[in-house]
């Protein structure tokens, strides 16, 4: 089942008092980005450009079929990821990601590696 998702990352309204930095589009992004799984499809289809859904599914390791259809449409909807589907026999559907998520990509690696090093 895929959850209804509305992420607002463009809110110029802050709840924060005072100066220095908005938490809340991170707290919007980490809305989505903090469902089991939603990083790692991310950097996979990152690190490859281009993958077929069972070369994720092969690629990350524990998620289900299940887990990782409804990952990527959510992914979809937030214009994350890009899903191309060929009309070939047999069907063939690769996943890439957008420029949104690539700038989402080039976001987390410092990340990746900050938590890498602890």
């Amino acid at each position: 089942m895929v959850t209804n998702i509305s992420v607002n990352l463009e809110s110029n309204e802050c709840r924060m008092k005072g100066n220095g930095y908005c938490p809340q589009p991170l707290e919007a992004a980490n809305s989505f980005l903090s469902k089991k799984w939603t990083i790692s499809i991310i950097t996979t289809i990152g690190n490859f450009n281009k993958l077929r859904f069972t070369d994720i599914l092969s690629r990350v390791e524990g998620i289900t079929g299940k887990t990782l259809a409804e990952r990527l449409k959510e992914l979809e909807k937030l214009r994350l990821v890009k899903r191309t589907a060929y009309k070939e026999i047999p069907p063939r559907v690769e996943y890439e990601l957008t420029s949104k998520g690539e700038k989402l990509m080039r976001a987390i690696v410092p990340l990746i590696e900050w938590a890498g090093k602890k």
